[in-house]
């Protein structure tokens, strides 16, 4: 597999969305531990992850958001927090992505780092950051990781006046489309990293068939043209917001792979 670093401010790639709302839409519960599914149900994990490799994303989340021991110990699991994030990897791994981008909650920092030590033992391609925080809270837990990897870290965008600091690619998630755009424009004048795009393509709506499949098209249409432009727009990675369906990572795949 080609070294993800190797390819950041070159290749454009497209990035399947976050996993654990997937499992949600599949009808798990969100009373339960989607991160236990790793041991518990690896078969569906391997589904999961399989119906956005073949809609053709180039890098996959793991299903590890929240193993961490704080968020564990509510169910009982702290116990199997290295098993959960290491089968969490090799899952995203044996689906056949080109990278697996190893996802971390922004938890408190003992926490955060036992995590984080727990995903490396499977060497993933990166570390994604996920969650909110103030500036001065993720810059200081990005430096932390940095002691313990040189991995490339994609952390989320903190807003003008503040910036994010030592992440190698910068993220924006959950806005509309066009909205979605704008921070691209914005995030392109603020940072000189690599961007990543999550935009929420939203669900389509129809009385009939007929109408639920036209509004669908019409959705796959847009996401088509969004990544064409976000693409222009200097957008290295491009995906959808948890809970979208593979359609819409197809539709960017086949117009950022026609343009490469």
């Amino acid at each position: 597999m080609p070294d993800l670093e190797l390819r950041l401010n070159k290749d454009v790639l497209t990035v399947a969305p976050l996993i654990t709302w997937q499992l949600l839409d599949l009808g798990r519960e969100e009373a339960e531990c989607l991160e236990y599914l790793n041991l518990l149900d690896e078969e569906l994990i391997r589904e999961t992850h399989r119906r956005f490799r073949l809609a053709g994303a180039n890098c996959s989340p793991t299903n590890t958001l929240k193993a961490n021991r704080m968020a564990l110990q509510q169910y009982g699991l702290e116990e199997a927090l290295l098993d959960i994030n290491q089968k969490g990897v090799k899952l995203a791994r044996e689906a056949g992505f080109e990278h697996v981008l190893a996802t971390v909650w922004l938890a408190e920092t003992d926490a955060l780092l036992e995590q984080v030590a727990a995903l490396l033992t499977e060497a993933p391609d990166a570390l994604w950051l996920v969650g909110e925080a103030e500036a001065e809270e993720l810059n200081a837990a990005i430096d932390s990781i940095k002691n313990q990897t040189s991995l490339p870290i994609i952390a989320p965008a903190a807003r003008a006046p503040e910036k994010t600091q030592g992440a190698e690619v910068i993220y924006a998630m959950g806005s509309p489309l066009q909205e979605s755009l704008d921070e691209v424009r914005s995030l392109s004048q603020f940072y000189t990293e690599p961007l990543m795009i999550c935009p929420d393509v939203g669900t389509p709506k129809g009385a009939t068939k007929q109408q639920h499949t036209m509004a669908l098209n019409q959705l796959i249409d847009s996401m088509a043209d969004f990544a064409l432009e976000a693409r222009a727009l200097g957008a290295q990675f491009i995906g959808t917001a948890p809970g979208s369906s593979p359609v819409y990572t197809g539709s960017a795949s086949v117009v950022i792979n026609y343009l490469r």
